[in-house]
């Protein structure tokens, strides 16, 4: 019994390494190059303000949002699920939907890997150009078009903030004062915390 039980946990180990192997290189492809000219812009500075404040400062994980939000959960209390940028990015790539505490363990892991393998700017850029805005809405070049008709580029300090919010409040198939008020009013507390970011 022993000796099967040991084979069995050989091949669930030896098939978690190789998904892990998989999933690595599927983010890699979409991973952009890096160059002496790298540097965080004002979407990036919103974006970890209304996403991940402590993105500078973790690796991959952030375990003080972790056990945070872990007493928040025993205390039955409401709760997030600590996600980094980093996690968002890992799910975004790899497809991730399942809702489980094994879908979050294993980004972790994940995030982890990645980030001993590609810079934090990396990681911010892949996260970005393959974020969901919105109904057909892939990347933040293709939802600043959708929102302002301008290229990244070209948009405003408050259309950045914007466009970070639509990170939580993808623009839906058919635009609604709801969905406008709410973004603004995260674009506008983005606005306000940007100064605690740049420190």
């Amino acid at each position: 019994m022993n000796v099967i039980n040991l084979i069995s946990s050989f091949v669930k180990i030896t098939r978690i390494k190789k998904k892990i192997t998989n999933d690595f290189h599927k983010i890699a492809y979409f991973m952009p190059e890096t160059s002496m000219d790298d540097y965080f812009d004002e979407l990036d500075y919103f974006v970890m303000a209304l996403e991940d404040r402590r993105f500078l400062k973790h690796n991959g994980v952030d375990f003080i949002s972790v056990a945070r939000e872990t007493f928040k959960y025993l205390i039955k209390r409401k709760h997030g699920g600590a996600s980094t940028i980093d996690m968002q990015m890992v799910r975004t790539i790899t497809g991730f939907k399942d809702v489980t505490l094994t879908r979050k363990l294993y980004e972790m892991i994940l995030s982890l890997v990645v980030n001993r393998f590609f810079t934090k700017h990396q990681i911010m850029k892949c996260y970005l150009n393959n974020a969901f805005f919105g109904s057909g809405l892939y990347g933040c070049k293709a939802a600043c078009f959708a929102v302002y008709h301008k290229e990244l580029n070209l948009i405003s300090f408050e259309e950045k903030a914007f466009i970070a919010a639509m990170l939580l409040r993808p623009k839906p198939l058919k635009e609604s004062e709801r969905w406008l008020t709410l973004v603004t009013s995260r674009a506008l507390y983005a606005q306000e915390i940007y100064p605690t970011i740049i420190k």
